[in-house]
């Protein structure tokens, strides 16, 4: 196939040749000519890429930018240092004088030289020649998350898992990760919680059951609730928050990156809305597994303590009014104050609680 297009690309050669044996020289000639080339870019690249260019100059037709191409490939030995040379090459040619291994060199090359948007355009453009390749699907996949294209994408991947051969790798899943999570932002910033969860959803339970769950991932779930749950009220209000909260509780011990973020989300954006004024006192776990997460950092800097005692306060003031347990409400007042001394509501309950005991 290489060669036939290589004859075709020659025509023009054959148009300053009036006989058969006037093209056999001009073969000749070229074939000479890459004898000479393929040799000297592994010492000089530049020089032999001069040479094919002289040669197209003498010879109209003369796919010299294909040879480019090809040279520059395969001097590269990093598989990123000669991307850009690569594509500028084939930008010279149209997608349909060029090999399917040429346009899947060429996607691939716009793809690690950076240029999402040519890579996508003239992706979409090959995949016509070619539907089923799994280069094309890749890099076409790769270039749409790239962009941001997210719905696109999830088309494009879909397709990418009917290429041939139908091998995935671990960028691939990487990608697919960004599209489904960045797809699911974009519904539920649009208010769209119900489509949004429904791509979320299974994605996570997949991922879980793979071992390969994500913080991001639970993240975007996690918020996906949250924000579902301000539309809705009473039972369904607080079931959306109690599945928001068993996703964040179950991911705590998972992770130690955002493990301090989840566990305050939990108390703050999911507790104190199922319980804002203290009377049930069910924030109680979520507030003790932050203040085991938080006791493993280091140090606590000023937002862990500031979040340490809006628990602490939620603790105290259900154990002094609601139980009436002054005993265990004074403990939660130093621990306060032990963060910070001057805490009026906690020296107040400090204070109740000795005229109590006398």
């Amino acid at each position: 196939m290489i060669e036939m297009m290589r004859r075709i690309l020659l025509f023009g050669c054959l148009l300053m040749t009036v006989s058969m044996g006037g093209f056999a020289q001009t073969q000749r000639q070229v074939d000479s000519l890459l004898n000479i080339c393929r040799p000297l870019a592994e010492t000089d690249i530049k020089a032999a890429e001069a040479k094919l260019l002289h040669f197209k100059q003498q010879y109209f037709g003369f796919p010299a930018e294909l040879y480019i191409a090809q040279l520059y490939d395969k001097a590269d030995k990093k598989g990123t240092e000669y991307r850009a040379e690569v594509a500028h090459a084939y930008d010279q040619m149209s997608l349909s004088l060029m090999s399917r291994g040429d346009m899947e060199l060429y996607i691939l090359s716009l793809f690690y030289s950076g240029r999402n948007d040519a890579c996508a355009k003239k992706a979409r453009e090959a995949l016509t020649y070619y539907p089923q390749s799994l280069p094309l699907n890749r890099y076409f996949f790769r270039s749409l998350v790239s962009q941001g294209h997210y719905r696109e994408s999830l088309t494009a991947y879909e397709n990418l898992t009917h290429a041939q051969p139908a091998i995935m790798e671990h960028s691939d899943t990487v990608h697919y990760s960004v599209a489904v999570t960045g797809w699911a932002r974009y519904l539920y910033q649009q208010g769209k919680y119900k489509e949004a969860a429904q791509w979320m959803e299974p994605f996570a339970q997949q991922r879980r059951q793979n071992g390969q769950m994500t913080d991001d991932v639970t993240m975007q779930l996690a918020n996906i609730y949250i924000e579902w749950a301000k539309e809705l009220e009473g039972p369904e209000k607080e079931q959306m928050l109690l599945k928001a909260d068993a996703l964040l509780a179950q991911r705590i011990p998972e992770t130690t990156m955002n493990d301090d973020l989840f566990a305050y989300m939990r108390v703050q954006m999911i507790q104190f809305q199922l319980d804002p004024e203290a009377h049930k006192g069910t924030a109680l776990p979520a507030i003790l597994q932050m203040e085991q997460v938080f006791k493993k950092k280091a140090d606590l800097d000023e937002r862990h303590k500031e979040r340490l005692v809006t628990g602490y306060r939620y603790l105290m003031s259900y154990y002094f009014i609601e139980k009436e347990d002054y005993a265990l409400a004074a403990q939660y007042a130093d621990k306060i104050l032990a963060l910070y001394p001057a805490d009026d509501a906690a020296t107040q309950v400090k204070k109740l609680y000795k005229k109590i005991q006398a």
